[in-house]
């Protein structure tokens, strides 16, 4: 469960985060293309992710320019979003539907979950922490926190 949310949390944290008014390069673009000897599973063009994710094509186009999901690009140019990427899609859509934020709120969530992922991770797999009563207790309340924001 951890696992999987810190895979869809830090999914293309080189790229994923973009401030709003900075423009990508092709060069940029470029970084994210997928080589042609690549073989990848489970990607998606736009319309099958947006399917997926229950939203429009449309609206993955703006995620994606915002800097909420990073998805592979094809040679030609295409967005291939994989498993984590609709995974990543579902939960933007719960903090947005759901729980009212802006995007500007959800980016700022998205990072705090990477955070509090981290440190789930960090305090499970240290044996000299994760055997403490106060570690564990940490661990569930931050589990907790995880599952209400849909990140679980």
């Amino acid at each position: 469960m951890l696992t999987e949310l810190f895979e869809i949390s830090s999914y293309g944290d080189e790229n994923h985060r973009v401030p709003m008014n900075v423009n990508r390069s092709d060069s940029s673009q470029q970084s994210r293309r997928v080589p042609p000897t690549t073989r990848i599973t489970g990607v998606y063009v736009i319309s099958v992710a947006a399917r997926l994710a229950d939203m429009h094509p449309q609206t993955l186009r703006k995620y994606d320019k915002e800097g909420l999901v990073s998805p592979q690009r094809s040679e030609g140019s295409r967005r291939l979003y994989s498993d984590s990427d609709v995974e990543r899609l579902r939960v933007i859509r719960r903090l947005a539907d759901e729980l009212g934020l802006n995007l500007n709120g959800v980016g700022l969530v998205l990072d705090l979950v990477r955070s509090l992922t981290d440190i789930v991770s960090l305090l499970e797999s240290s044996p000299e922490v994760s055997n403490t009563r106060a570690a564990r207790v940490a661990a569930d309340e931050l589990r907790q926190i995880l599952s209400y924001v849909g990140a679980d």
